[in-house]
């Protein structure tokens, strides 16, 4: 399956990275490990990167604290799955969610500004992509900066209810894959391979053309499943046929 993909990587970060500005593809992960995440600093409220002296005094509220994922032929969410809440506090898993399906998520919060720039624009991609693409959108509610019932109600001022939202009250979904800024998205193939990790604000175009692509593929893969069941079928049929045969002609 790594190398069906392989192709589709390659292009799709190329993609993305047009989407995001500031994106750590799938690639630039397995060349740089570690290093590739870590370039990603904590963001302020002016939605600008912290450093220095300011890390030290606001990085327990905005850093993850993550480790950058292991560095293999290919990532992968089962390797990286992670529990998220709904808020009513009911866990669900991200695989769950993908459920079979290309899966994108979004890390954000209220109070990062380029969060909030770009909700519309996912919304209108929510919209066009749902019945081919789930999403799940993690808040970074750590019960401090960012409350679970603050950010429902963040949702339903701004017409925003209707995005399927989750709550990452331990921070666990953004410490397996490494996450330390806001806004950042991942896109995560219909195999359940993750293809990008990045950070930075979308643009709504871009990311439309990266969203065909991978909806593409996972159509691609589901026709390769029929045909393989097709032929599986086929080749029983033809075998209980020719016992059936054979067993009448010793009788």
């Amino acid at each position: 399956m790594a190398k069906k993909w392989a192709p589709v990587v390659v292009t799709l970060a190329v993609l993305v990275a047009v989407v995001l500005g500031a994106t750590v593809g799938r690639e630039a992960l397995l060349e740089s490990g570690a290093a590739a995440v870590e370039s990603s600093a904590p963001v302020g409220e002016s939605g600008e990167a912290v450093s220095g002296d300011a890390v030290e005094s606001d990085a327990s509220e905005q850093s993850t604290g993550a480790e950058a994922p292991a560095v293999s032929d290919a990532l992968w969410l089962a390797d990286h799955d992670a529990t998220v809440y709904t808020d009513l506090g009911e866990p669900m898993l991200l695989s769950v969610i993908a459920d079979g399906r290309p899966l994108v998520i979004n890390f954000w919060a209220t109070w990062c500004p380029y969060c909030v720039d770009e909700m519309p624009d996912l919304q209108e991609l929510y919209a066009e992509y749902a019945d081919r693409v789930s999403f799940a959108f993690v808040d970074a509610a750590d019960g401090k900066r960012e409350r679970v019932e603050d950010a429902v109600a963040w949702l339903e001022e701004q017409g925003l209810a209707d995005l399927p939202a989750y709550y990452d009250t331990s921070f666990e979904a953004q410490t397996s894959l490494g996450i330390y800024s806001y806004p950042t998205t991942v896109i995560v193939a219909a195999d359940g391979e993750i293809l990008t990790i990045s950070p930075g604000r979308i643009d709504k175009e871009s990311m439309r053309g990266a969203l065909e692509y991978v909806v593409a593929g996972a159509g691609a893969q589901t026709e390769t499943n029929t045909q393989t069941e097709t032929n599986t079928q086929t080749e029983t049929n033809v075998q209980t046929e020719t016992n059936t045969q054979t067993e009448g002609s010793v009788g």
